[in-house]
């Protein structure tokens, strides 16, 4: 689905080449099909090769109503480069503009997603698509169809698995980074979580649960608690400050010490009573010195304050332009003007692919968790690829974890425990109570 689909309106039966934003694959697909198809490499994209499939525009309108234009066609020679899926296609019939009518039935008959037909991207859908067409009284496809049911292939489990605080440690020390990079941690109770932002999270049918309405979200809690964000002077303090009060922001926790990664990796099994521990991760992430931003930085500021563009403005920022043609946009206008808020003296000098970058933040430390935990963050653009893709530019390390309990036991003899992790009253209160329960 595609806002311009010019490049779809070619002759019938006639092969032709395009290419496609890796960021908008998979969204509005159901969990288990984006499994089966991440990550994105040959073998995955493979299974796409000959698929039934629709080529659609958003959603349009006239006098006459709403409608979409619609091609059927099939997908041959799918690759990727430079964070874009390349593919074939030959368009085996054009329907023209399809009025919607009904528009619940027609999303229902086609499977869509309530906002789906105002995004552009590429979703993989279950099904028979002549079916499908043929409850909107449309005809199907004119040849048999090819596609056949897609599933994850089996893998080899590589990943090194670690049992106890030593085997752990040596791991970690035994990782080489380069004399000027640094490396940053993220522990995961279970292996299956996605390295991604809360913002970015989707629900089972594969749409964003809360992205759509991500300056709805910052303003309401702007609007309800002023006084308590009242000193921070950028944008990312802001975000950091609406992450630890547990909003959905586009930031994700890292911290540089492996052991704080281990403990949350472990921690699910502080109040587990199940003997099957879902084996966890602790994910190493290493960046050039250089590449570290911090809260003040320009580059910072303008991927943080995107997060106050509403949604149409943000999917219309033309990232791929040349600086002063994307300054002369609208939306280009918007955020300069939000940045200039918490930094007046901003030159219109916005880098347009630094806007869809994942960076590494250190913030200030404006509470007492971000220091125990030796806390910092991911910042993601929009529209930035994620590792699961397999191909985005964080350089990633994965080692499985399991005995979290024992491994608890042994943290906490290194003084890693609920009430360092988490300072305050309460959580200390916790851990002294557990300490002696049953008298131990």
């Amino acid at each position: 689905m595609a806002g311009d689909d010019s490049d779809w309106a070619v002759e019938e039966g006639e092969p032709h080449q395009d290419s496609f934003p890796l960021s908008r694959y998979l969204e509005y697909t159901d969990q288990d099909l984006e499994d089966a198809l991440k990550p994105v490499s040959a073998e995955t994209l493979d299974a796409l090769e000959g698929q039934d499939a629709i080529f659609m525009s958003e959603l349009k309108g006239d006098d006459a109503g709403d409608y979409v234009t619609m091609r059927l066609g099939r997908l041959s020679g799918l690759s990727v480069a430079r964070g874009r899926i390349h593919y074939g296609f030959v368009i085996e019939r054009d329907l023209g503009e399809v009025p919607l009518g009904d528009r619940t039935a027609f999303e229902a008959a086609l499977d869509l997603g309530r906002w789906e037909l105002t995004r552009t991207h590429w979703a993989v859908k279950p099904g028979d698509l002549g079916k499908a067409l043929a409850k909107l009284g449309l005809d199907g496809p004119s040849l048999p169809s090819a596609s056949t049911p897609i599933t994850r292939a089996p893998t080899a489990d590589d990943q090194p698995v670690v049992n106890n605080v030593e085997e752990y440690l040596r791991f970690i020390l035994a990782q080489r980074n380069g004399d000027y990079d640094e490396a940053f941690y993220r522990g995961h109770t279970d292996r299956s979580y996605r390295l991604e932002p809360s913002l970015f999270r989707k629900n089972s049918s594969g749409e964003y649960r809360f992205l759509r309405k991500e300056a709805y979200l910052i303003r309401e809690l702007l609007t309800a608690h002023p006084t308590d964000f009242a000193a921070d002077r950028y944008m990312i303090d802001k975000l950091v400050r609406m992450q630890h009060y547990g909003l959905p922001t586009r930031l994700l926790d890292v911290t540089s010490n492996p052991l704080v990664a281990l403990y949350f990796c472990c921690s699910d099994a502080l109040n587990s009573q199940d003997d099957q521990e879902s084996d966890g991760e602790v994910i190493i992430l290493s960046t050039p010195r250089d590449e570290i931003k911090f809260f003040d930085s320009d580059t910072v500021s303008c991927i943080a304050n995107m997060a106050m563009l509403e949604d149409g403005d943000k999917n219309r920022l033309q990232t791929s332009v040349s600086q002063n043609d994307f300054i002369e946009t609208m939306e280009a206008r918007r955020l300069l003007h939000v940045i200039g808020e918490e930094k007046p003296y901003f030159k219109p000098d916005i880098v347009p692919g630094d806007l869809e970058r994942i960076i590494f933040v250190k913030g200030r430390i404006t509470n007492s968790r971000i220091s125990s935990q030796a806390g910092a963050f991911l910042l993601f653009g929009h529209n930035a690829i994620l590792p699961e893709t397999g191909h985005s530019s964080l350089n990633i390390r994965r080692v499985t974890v399991r005995n979290k309990r024992n491994i608890l036991d042994q943290l906490a003899r290194l003084n890693i425990r609920s009430s360092t992790i988490y300072p305050g009253i309460d959580r200390t209160a916790s851990e002294i109570a557990r300490q002696h329960e049953d008298g131990g």
